[in-house]
């Protein structure tokens, strides 16, 4: 039964269409219209729990291709056998997502109640009134306001973000009956907190994160494609300037019919060292061209991506014993603190965030602000 309900649910993967870019020689412009104007949408719906290799239908594999290569590079359907050289690759990073995702603890009940019994929260946020204004006024619970039905569900579901930061600082301490001061601590704060991915109901929210993972792998592919295209531009810049350089010193040196133009310049031009980092950079610039500009080497730059997926996302545990000023605190101290264990997830090399599943009953959202009312207001009251 549960194989039959992943089975349905996978279907849904990369069920939208997406029209295809044209990328060439403009994959620098191509990243930034897609970012802006559209998602990619490898997952639109995702199966729960982890799937063994091979579990995916055909047709579900086939679809899930396509929206690599779209939000990639199109043309790499020039590329002979692409369907079966892309395979392993995104069926494995569909399941790693899909895995990565599940690792997420379960969703946890953000309102004041909430705030008194989970240290997490605590750790976050500096009061339950400021966790209720996050929860209100957020970008994400207004985007999701303006397209949401009427009446509200009765209980939202969000993913919640923000960024750890410690502080090295010099604070006081009770040692016993001593109070010592300049004592080397550790604050630890939270910033940047975003709400998102809103819907009804736990999976739904859970499948828009997955959706989302798959969206950051396929970036992260285009991205080495661009990186690659853009070294190449570079070295073509510097090698149209030193052919310029060239020709302006053998002007100088009137070794052609210049001669006839006037007198020798005396000054001493080192052409032998011009000819030498010349063709030390046409050489670097013929082996680019031969690793890039081949339809399966890029093929295979996106197959590399999505073959190891943990090198781009990675999820890490981060446990923390905080007193109520959100100061770190030893495991066997005798302060009164709490322990906690955030998961952080980890994009490149130093991006990191703290993600939560919440869930808040939409009766206490506070009343969205009327910009233009208050605008007015200002203005007329300056009068």
């Amino acid at each position: 039964m549960l194989e039959e309900m992943r089975r349905v649910d996978a279907r849904f993967i990369a069920s939208a269409s997406l029209p295809p870019m044209e990328v060439g020689n403009h994959i620098c412009k191509a990243l930034v219209l897609r970012r802006t104007t559209m998602a990619f949408r490898i997952l639109q719906s995702i199966f729960s729990g982890a799937a063994q290799p091979g579990k995916f239908d055909k047709d579900l594999m086939l679809r899930g291709i396509e929206r690599v290569v779209d939000g990639t590079d199109p043309r790499l359907r020039a590329v002979s056998h692409y369907r079966r050289k892309l395979w392993g690759p995104v069926e494995h990073a569909i399941d790693f997502v899909v895995n990565f995702v599940n690792a997420l603890p379960p969703v946890i009940t953000a309102d004041r109640q909430g705030y008194m019994t989970d240290p997490r929260l605590r750790a976050l946020f500096a009061s339950p009134e400021s966790l209720r204004e996050i929860l209100s006024f957020s970008d994400g619970v207004r985007s999701y306001l303006k397209q949401a039905p009427s009446p509200l569900p009765a209980e939202l579901y969000a993913g919640l973000g923000a960024v750890r930061i410690e502080k090295n600082v010099l604070g006081i301490d009770l040692d016993g009956e001593i109070l010592r001061r300049d004592v080397p601590q550790t604050v630890v704060n939270f910033t940047d907190h975003r709400l998102v991915f809103l819907t009804d109901n736990e999976q739904d929210t859970r499948r828009e994160l997955m959706r989302r993972g798959c969206d950051y792998l396929i970036e992260t592919a285009l991205r080495c494609l661009m990186t690659s295209r853009v070294q190449k531009t570079q070295l073509e810049q510097q090698q149209r300037k030193l052919l310029q350089d060239k020709a302006n010193l053998l002007k100088k040196a009137q070794v052609g019919l210049e001669s006839l133009a006037g007198s020798a310049i005396k000054e001493s031009v080192d052409l032998n060292a011009l000819e030498q980092q010349l063709h030390e950079l046409e050489t670097e610039l013929s082996q680019l061209r031969a690793d890039s500009a081949t339809l399966d080497k890029h093929l295979a730059k996106v197959a590399a991506v999505l073959s190891e997926p943990e090198k781009y996302l990675q999820l890490e545990s981060i446990p923390l014993t905080l007193d109520h000023a959100n100061i770190k605190v030893a495991v066997d101290s005798p302060r009164v603190a709490h322990s906690m264990t955030f998961q952080e997830v980890v994009l490149g090399k130093d991006r990191r965030l703290a993600v939560l599943f919440v869930r808040f009953s939409s009766s206490e959202l506070l009343p969205q602000p009327d910009f233009f009312e208050e605008a007015n207001r200002l203005l007329y009251s300056t009068r």
